[in-house]
């Protein structure tokens, strides 16, 4: 490989790697070392913790790759080498190289060792980011895996109700096989039961499949409709009325419809749960315009007692529930999944107590008709 006087050598595959983009800190070592007026940098990162480092950035003519840890690096001789640290540890070296590998001055020293951190709290910040990225999928994953217990529970109870009704037919075959009238009425009542079993497993399925690779238009009216069909044994074995009222016309949303399924039933499940016996939950479908955008809305409201102002506040945040067993982390997990669709929850006291949520989804200009109200 020649040398190049001009700046940083054309990425390789090793420079590219990592998951981040290395542009900045190839920019930032190229400026150091015309300011130093080194003849050779190298900037080498592990390509997993406690693993190889791996060069990410180079100026000049440099062969070096890769690093086993412990050991000097061949494509010497270099001027100085630094050693860049973060989270108590090390995680990367940094070699730079005058000519015939001249020792630096101390103010220029000052200088490299400033780039070493610069270099470290790089490092660190994508790493607390990983973390962080990390966190919020388990944590969506535990909320997920307790949401998908509840419906479980419910769909068990209502599998069990038509599946009595196809025992008791199977069993009284054999004595009434001549009785047409019988056989016709049982048979439809059977089918028909059996059908429902499907729709609710299916239903279930849909609701705890792979996340898929990316977002499609999405009927909105239909998710609303198979939450609420997930979630009716449920509400009815509490004493809830719960009821769907969709919008006519309504436009697609291009959206992951496995995290809008988990929004809609930690939404509707909370509301449940927050409605004395005899209560009801109503959830609607609309599309409003605000702010010249359009949005399709899915408003959920309750009968309960309602929300406090002190604590609709914190309502969003991770591990706050009013709850005697709750988690905490439905609401915000849904608030995250809302940031992420470019949407939002909105919640207030409802007009006749209990409390209303609104789920806004941003609509594309191309999502559909402009059945938007406004």
């Amino acid at each position: 490989m020649g040398r190049t006087d001009a700046g940083a050598q054309p990425a390789a595959a090793e420079d590219r790697g990592a998951g981040r983009d290395w542009g900045v800190p190839t920019a930032l070592l190229t400026a150091v070392a015309r300011a130093l007026r080194l003849e050779r940098a190298a900037l080498l990162i592990e390509d997993a913790p406690g693993g190889t480092f791996v060069r990410r950035a180079a100026h000049g003519a440099v062969r070096l790759r890769a690093l086993t840890r412990g050991h000097e690096p061949e494509d010497g001789p270099w001027s100085v080498l630094l050693p860049i640290e973060a989270g108590g540890r090390q995680v990367g070296l940094l070699a730079l190289a005058r000519r015939g590998a001249a020792a630096l001055a101390p103010a220029d020293a000052l200088l490299a060792r400033r780039l070493a951190a610069a270099f470290a709290s790089i490092v660190e910040h994508d790493r607390l980011s990983a973390d962080l990225a990390h966190a919020g999928e388990l944590l969506a994953r535990a909320d997920r895996l307790s949401a998908l217990g509840t419906l479980a529970a419910g769909v068990a109870h209502e599998i069990r109700n038509p599946l009595v009704s196809v025992r008791t037919f199977i069993q009284l075959l054999p004595e009434r096989a001549d009785d047409e009238e019988f056989r016709t009425g049982f048979r439809e009542l059977a089918l028909s039961e059996i059908e429902r079993i499907c729709a609710l497993i299916n239903d279930l399925l849909a609701f705890s499949r792979p996340l898929p690779a990316d977002p499609e238009p999405a009927d909105l009216n239909a998710l609303a409709r198979e939450t609420v069909r997930l979630l009716d044994a449920e509400a009815r074995k509490q004493g809830i009325a719960l009821r769907l009222r969709a919008g006519e016309g309504l436009p697609a949303v291009v959206v992951d419809d496995r995290q809008v399924r988990q929004v809609l039933t930690n939404v509707v499940l909370n509301a449940i749960e927050a409605c004395p016996p005899q209560g009801r939950v109503d959830v609607a479908t609309a599309c409003e315009r605000e702010a010249g955008a359009r949005w399709c809305v899915v408003t959920i409201a309750d009968s309960g007692a309602g929300i406090p102002p002190e604590r609709a506040a914190r309502i969003f945040e991770p591990f706050f529930t009013t709850k005697d067993e709750g988690s905490g982390l439905g609401l915000f997990v849904a608030s995250r999944i809302m940031s992420a669709h470019g949407g939002r929850i909105d919640v207030e006291g409802g007009a006749e107590g209990g409390a209303v949520f609104r789920l806004r989804f941003p609509v594309e200009r191309s999502g559909g008709p402009d059945a938007c109200a406004g």
